[in-house]
């Protein structure tokens, strides 16, 4: 019989975190060997931000790294308030769903389908829902069916925003570990034993993936395969941190909403700007274009690299500040979330980032309109040259 590790909490972070790095290393280069042997590569077009055949499977190594390292350290703890097995239809789920897109590209509306249908399993198994209000607008505690559908709706907002947010090198996967060490910190000092092993695993995953994403020979991109199952999870800890704050306890965090929507501020914020843009302009607001930050800051000339790295020192920042308010009445709070996401909505502008527009962004559309409007007047004298030229061979 296995000593419970929960006992030497560092042994069982070291495990969590070095074993799902060695995992997710050790998959992703058979997982590139395989989508390149059968094609399974995502194509450029005028809205990618790469320009070669990239494979898109790398949540499949995230997807493994969770399942088998969370497994074992699941039975080598004590976890009074959850089982993984509780968590793993609603990944399952995703998970599978988005490697089909990965591959075939499915229906906006059968992902979404699939997400309700997550969350609803989820929040029915586990019963990780948001009860309280913490009086905004005179409410505290809300009705059990309220209190789903809000939750439900946190799960698919959540998920669908790192997803979105998915778009250039490193980003996504930076994201994802600044958001799990800041919930990972926070439940190892409260002592909720599986979210702070589920957060060290993500961050050993992730971190195993970036080796690879940012690589130039052996790159590979999450793909929703990976995106949504991440999104979720971090949707999960998200509902964790904020249902534990409902109740007083001797680490109780007053504006627990605030903080949450502060760690995952990039995503979420980006998303309802580019929402908003897009229905002002009376179009739909699914309707894909190169309008989210990490393109803006693409556009004006900066790499992959550069363009993750301000990203993530902002993510950091905005994480930072709101800790000085922790202690502070949830309406300052949500104020200063409201003035930080205004100031964000100003600055991320294309007028203002996108300096080297006529050279960057324009460069492929006309480059495709070209192709397609001098083709028609080449062919007829290639195809009567190939004529000739196959009389001849006769």
């Amino acid at each position: 019989m296995f000593t419970p590790l929960s006992e030497y909490p560092w042994v069982l972070l070291s495990f969590v975190l070095l074993t799902s790095f060695v995992i997710t290393s050790a998959v992703i280069p058979a997982v590139i060997r395989v989508a390149r042997e059968k094609h399974l590569l995502d194509e450029p077009n005028n809205r990618s931000s790469h320009w070669q055949k990239t494979p898109s499977l790398g949540g499949v190594a995230i997807f493994a790294a969770i399942i088998i390292v969370f497994t074992i350290a699941s039975h080598w703890s004590i976890s009074s308030d959850f089982s993984f097995f509780q968590v793993l239809p609603a990944i399952v789920i995703l998970f599978f769903v988005g490697i089909k897109d990965d591959i075939l590209v499915i229906d906006p509306a059968k992902k979404l389908l699939a997400q309700l249908t997550a969350g609803i399993i989820f929040i029915g198994l586990t019963d990780i829902r948001i009860g309280n209000f913490y009086g905004m607008l005179g409410v505290h505690e809300l009705p059990y069916i309220v209190s789903f559908g809000l939750t439900l709706f946190i799960f698919v907002v959540v998920t669908n925003a790192y997803n979105l947010i998915d778009g250039i090198d490193g980003l996504a996967g930076c994201l994802g570990v600044i958001a799990a060490i800041a919930y990972g910190i926070y439940f190892a000092v409260v002592g909720v034993i599986w979210g702070t092993v589920l957060c060290a695993t993500l961050v050993g995953a992730l971190v195993g993936f970036l080796r690879f994403n940012f690589s130039k020979h052996h790159k590979i991109f999450m793909g929703d395969s990976g995106s949504l199952v991440v999104g979720f999870i971090l949707a999960v800890l998200s509902v964790k941190f904020i249902q534990f704050n409902e109740s007083p306890n001797t680490w109780y965090i007053g504006n627990a909403p605030t903080l949450a929507i502060a760690v995952l501020a990039i995503p979420l914020f980006d998303t309802l700007r580019v929402f908003s843009h897009r229905l002002l302009r009376r179009t739909s607001p699914f309707t894909p274009d190169r309008n989210h930050v990490h393109h803006l800051i693409v556009d004006n000339g900066h790499n992959h690299a550069q363009a993750t790295t301000y990203l993530s020192i902002i993510g950091v920042l905005i994480i930072a500040l709101s800790l000085l308010f922790t202690q502070s009445s949830i309406a300052l709070s949500l104020s200063v979330i409201v003035l930080i996401f205004t100031i964000y909505a100003l600055a991320v502008q294309r007028r203002y980032l996108v300096r080297r527009s006529k050279i960057v962004v324009p460069k492929r559309t006309v480059i495709a309109k070209k192709k397609v409007t001098e083709r028609p007047r080449e062919t007829p004298p290639l195809q009567h040259q190939t004529t000739a030229a196959t009389s001849i061979n006769a």
